[in-house]
């Protein structure tokens, strides 16, 4: 019998960044009916496991966010953590998904769910086509044995695009590349509290104060991670230096013949743009708003911005989405929706209290709480009529979305035999 940590080690050898992740889809089809499972999947490559007559589902997200040198994961395991060189982890959801497959080994009368592509906006729940059975769906997506997630934050991303504009470039003007380096990157959910510097907003005050005209200009690594790189190429009437340890300036060879006319609209908008926490929530002590600058791409013709906006309550939403387009509007861009999921409004009924009980034997002092990430119950509830309540619990996951993802490996046996009793219910 696979343990947890044999399971992960197992996929953590199988590419599953969000978008490719077919090798992973196929094996999770090829071991579920290994271990004897009815096994389903739809169009948008959810995997669902039945075994007899289930009275709970566990569900994880199989994807992961690739930062690094990820998906090829070289794991470090040191005393009961574990990392990977140089990469994310892909604990944010593969511990799920490990349990899920551990408890499959051993129980009947039990449903597994694992949704694709999660980690870019919640895809596999909200176009779920495969019918859950059991009336109580445990998500693993937790990331503190301490918290019992009863609801959790909305997200809507958007994209604000602005038409370059070129103009000729002095033969003999001097041009510099800039590079943001050493930051340490973070979740926008559950870190956009922890006053993580975002390589855009450093960037764009860099380039600001050096009166840069921009010839190239990239940042970020996914639009749901706080942007840990950025570089840039320009020139400057000045001589450009700097003191900050996080920027590296190189003076390059002048190989270009145009420079972008409408720099300073770019590099001002996005200083000026209000990267973070917008407002707070003192009920459940985190992040009732907030906005990350994830992305910023360059093609000939065009600079897209690409954000990621969280809120508690799906009313702000709009209000949130129009401030943003507004902002952008004024600055020159336009701005648009690319997707949005609903938020999870906190709930605590009959299951989440035998939820809190048994996980409160493995952990004592766990409590119930909401999240300023996406957790796809919300979604489940709303879409599947027969599921009656959901809850979220996982074990400690440290920095996720960043290269210093780590997972505590007691607190993946802890939450796993909570888990086990849950189901032997």
């Amino acid at each position: 019998m696979n343990s947890v940590l044999d399971y992960f080690k197992i996929i953590s050898k199988i590419p599953r960044c969000s978008f490719k992740t077919e090798k992973m889809r196929a094996f999770l089809v090829e071991e579920g009916e290994r271990l004897g499972c009815e096994v389903s999947t739809d169009k948008a490559g959810n995997v669902l496991y039945k075994k007899g007559t289930p009275k709970i589902c566990l569900q994880s997200h199989y994807d992961m966010v690739c930062i690094g040198k990820a998906p090829h994961l070289e794991l470090i395991q040191e005393g009961n953590i574990l990392r990977a060189k140089d990469s994310t982890l892909g604990a944010d959801n593969g511990m799920g998904v490990c349990m899920m497959l551990y408890c499959m080994q051993k129980y009947e009368n039990l449903e597994c769910l694992f949704t694709s592509d999660e980690e870019v906006g919640l895809i596999g729940a909200t176009e779920l086509e495969l019918p859950i059975v059991a009336p109580y769906v445990l998500n693993l997506d937790g990331e503190d044995e301490n918290e019992i997630y009863t609801g959790c934050a909305g997200g809507t991303d958007m994209e604000a695009v602005i038409d370059l504009k070129y103009e000729d470039l002095s033969p003999d003007a001097t041009v510099y590349e800039a590079k943001v380096v050493g930051l340490k990157g973070g979740h926008s959910g559950v870190e956009i509290d922890k006053n993580i510097a975002s390589s855009i907003k450093v960037m764009a005050r860099f380039l600001s104060q050096c009166n840069g005209e921009l010839i190239h200009l990239e940042a970020g690594e996914r639009r749901n991670s706080i942007a840990k790189h950025a570089k840039a190429i320009f020139t400057s009437s000045e001589r450009v230096q700097s003191d900050d340890e996080h920027i590296v300036i190189t003076e390059i060879k002048n190989t270009f013949s145009k420079k972008i006319e409408n720099s300073q609209a770019i590099i001002k908008t996005l200083q000026a743009f209000p990267q973070g926490v917008r407002s707070w929530n003192r009920e459940y002590g985190i992040p009732e708003d907030s906005i990350n600058l994830g992305l910023v791409e360059m093609s000939e013709t065009q600079l897209k911005v690409i954000l990621s906006l969280r809120f508690l309550n799906d009313k702000n939403s709009a209000i949130l989405a129009d401030e943003t387009r507004v902002f952008f509007e004024l600055c020159g861009f336009s701005a648009s929706i690319l997707s949005t999921h609903v938020a999870w409004t906190p709930t605590i009924g009959e299951f989440s209290h035998t939820v809190k009980d048994i996980v409160s034997k493995y952990v004592p002092g766990a409590q119930f709480k909401a999240i300023h990430a996406g957790l796809e119950c919300g979604i489940l509830l709303s879409n599947c009529a027969q599921v009656k309540e959901a809850i979220s619990i996982g074990p400690n996951i440290r920095s996720p979305h960043s290269t210093r993802e780590e997972c505590d490996l007691d607190s993946v046996e802890r939450i796993t035999q909570a888990v086990e009793e849950i189901i032997a219910l």
